[in-house]
């Protein structure tokens, strides 16, 4: 039995290599919100690449949303929040604050590029 348990662990751990070895590396982007803007204003990434973008609201609170890809959250001032997914479609899409602060606020917007995989 115990040589069962041994052997079972021991594939477990292969597997566990083989996918952490297959698994995309993330492309990490830091950036800033503060009234009324994001930086960078414009960010752009690979088809198929892992992304972690890491946001620092530097003013007050704020939210970060991309409505097309179902992202929304919150940006604590002065604490830096991971936002991370895989970008799975090429395009252009949209990325605006969420919460309301102040009267620009609607003009707080950016745009993540995805572009196509290629050879």
């Amino acid at each position: 039995m115990r040589k069962a348990a041994l052997m079972a662990a021991a594939v477990l751990l292969v597997v566990a290599g083989l996918a952490a070895q297959q698994a995309p590396p993330v492309h990490e982007i830091k950036m800033t919100a503060k009234k009324y803007e994001f930086n960078p204003e414009e960010i752009r990434v690979k088809q198929g690449e892992r992304v972690r973008l890491l946001i620092t609201a530097t003013d007050r609170k704020h939210g970060f949303q991309i409505e097309a890809l179902g992202i929304k959250t919150e940006l604590p001032e002065g604490k830096e929040t991971a936002v991370e997914f895989t970008a799975d479609k090429p395009g252009a899409y949209e990325f605006k604050c969420s919460v309301r602060c102040g009267w620009r606020h609607g003009s707080m917007k950016g745009r993540l590029i995805v572009e196509p995989a290629g050879p």
